[in-house]
């Protein structure tokens, strides 16, 4: 991958409005308190000072070439995770790790052996395909697996620019361009975000109309939707993006996007849940270290209670490869540590599988289907079924 940031490395909303900018050219003033304008050379900043700058995001990392050779291709990850200090469990668990990841077939496969300190407790393999994720335990027993439907798209399409934005390319989409100009609603809404060292910055509603701007989904390798994009952008007042939040609603349901701060450095998702429940995850990229990212993600149940997963992601890489390590892993529920843990791995491109399943579909379509609600209902004497059936793996092993 190259190291070199490019234009392209942005965010969809971003490209549509640097659309608009460059249509429009020199007619932007720097001192117009028009939103429209306003809108357009903040882009045009954008894209000539954060894009430009290595700690954009991910550190060092094209976006869209991320998106291209890893998440829209096949991928193998190699590695070892730990946990200690698990609830209702008096040892520690240790698991090699061989994970193959194939977007063309919409599969995934893990595959995982399992020591309990010094005693192998066996095997364990996990399985994904389209919406459901297969459990197969062989340390359980004989035939012993589970499947769980989770109702998500287990392989969501990323960007996948179809052309470099050049010269050509706006030539080409100059009509394009003027029509989209034209269509494109910005509306100030009066919400206001203030920083600790008083800047303030705007909000504005921006909205590309169904319909419109299949140009730039074509650019992105992806399907124009069938639906209205909304996004908001909040400006400050020399015209600096400061925040863009995304509606992912029509996608997957309750959910949104958001990247806050000067570079971009934070990114938030927000999952809102059946039954009054939600998900929040954050990832900051640590301003102290060149690729640190600081993760934290909270479940937010209907009893008030709150199970919190923090840790620590780091990464080097080279052409076809990343190494990654994800640190000081931490499960909380309130005040109460349920388990330590940590992964320490490789990420590499990988020539295309035959077939990730290596010929299971049968047995894993056969597998117990389980209702996730029930689990989570009762998941303390779920768990505990699963770990009495591994403690009695073990003790037949000693």
């Amino acid at each position: 991958m190259k190291t070199k940031h490019k234009k392209r490395n942005t965010i969809i909303i971003s490209i549509c409005v640097l659309i608009a900018a460059l249509a429009v050219g020199g007619f932007a003033l720097s001192r117009t308190k028009n939103p429209r304008i306003r809108m357009l050379l903040s882009i045009i900043h954008f894209t000539e000072s954060t894009l430009e700058d290595p700690a954009y995001l991910l550190y060092d990392i094209d976006i869209m070439e991320l998106c291209r050779e890893y998440l829209n291709a096949d991928t193998q990850i190699i590695g070892t995770a730990g946990f200690d200090h698990m609830q209702k469990v008096k040892s520690s668990i240790y698991m090699n790790v061989d994970a193959t990841r194939s977007f063309e077939q919409k599969r995934v496969a893990a595959h995982m052996n399992l020591d309990f300190i010094v005693i192998n407790a066996g095997k364990m393999n996990l399985y994904g395909e389209k919406e459901t994720i297969y459990l197969d335990a062989p340390l359980l027993g004989e035939n012993v697996g589970y499947a769980f439907p989770t109702g998500l798209n287990l392989f969501p399409r990323a960007p996948d620019l179809t052309s470099d934005i050049n010269q050509t390319w706006f030539r080409k989409n100059a009509k394009n361009i003027v029509s989209l100009m034209q269509n494109i609603s910005m509306e100030e809404t009066g919400e206001i975000l203030q920083d600790k060292d008083g800047t303030i910055s705007q909000e504005y509603i921006v909205t590309i109309p169904k319909g419109e701007g299949g140009f730039v989904w074509d650019l992105f390798g992806m399907e124009a939707p069938d639906y209205d994009v909304v996004s908001s952008i909040y400006l400050t007042k020399d015209n600096r993006i400061r925040r863009v939040c995304m509606d992912l609603s029509q996608k997957v349901p309750g959910a949104s996007f958001m990247l806050d701060g000067v570079s971009m450095g934070t990114c938030y998702f927000y999952y809102e849940l059946p039954e009054n429940e939600r998900v929040e995850m954050t990832m900051i990229r640590n301003p102290k270290y060149k690729n640190w990212m600081d993760c934290k993600m909270v479940y937010f149940t209907n009893t008030g209670e709150e199970l919190t997963t923090t840790s620590n992601m780091t990464w080097n890489r080279d052409d076809k490869s990343f190494s990654l390590k994800v640190n000081d892993l931490l499960m909380t529920k309130g005040d109460k540590t349920m388990a330590q843990g940590f992964f320490t791995g490789e990420v590499s491109q990988l020539d295309k599988k035959p077939d990730v399943f290596e010929g299971k579909d049968e047995y894993l379509y056969g597998l117990e289907v389980l209702d996730w609600r029930k689990i989570r209902d009762d998941s303390e004497a779920f768990v505990n079924e699963v770990l009495a059936k591994t403690s009695m793996s073990v003790l037949m092993q000693e």
